[in-house]
């Protein structure tokens, strides 16, 4: 065997690897506005100091922290695909950018 041919087969080209880490770092950046949009539902009381108050949502409490553990899971969900190689990269990408716009938009139905 040739040297870097476990790395080539599994994960693909060089350009495919910087590829996918562009495409996991646009997923880290759209979970973190996720998590922050919904961030006000997991509080327990009002937040805000200069006089702009924002309170949490008055919906059921066991559906306030559903958005940003959809968003956390879809991140987990990319890093996991983007691990694990060429396989299950194409749909664990695809799965973690449709949890993470699941919970960001639960935030905007609950909130």
């Amino acid at each position: 065997m040739r040297a870097g041919w476990f790395t080539s087969k599994r994960y693909g080209s060089p350009t495919a690897v910087v590829g996918s880490v562009v495409a996991f770092g646009v997923l880290f950046a759209f979970a973190g506005y996720a998590i922050i949009m919904s961030s006000y539902l997991m509080s327990n009381s009002c937040i805000g100091d200069t006089g702009q108050m924002v309170c949490p949502a008055s919906g059921p409490d066991w559906a306030r922290p559903l958005p940003g553990a959809a968003a956390f899971l879809g991140l987990l969900a990319g890093l996991a695909g983007l691990l694990a190689g060429r396989p299950v990269r194409t749909p664990a990408m695809i799965s973690g950018f449709l949890l993470t716009v699941v919970g960001l938009a639960g935030s905007w139905l609950i909130g």
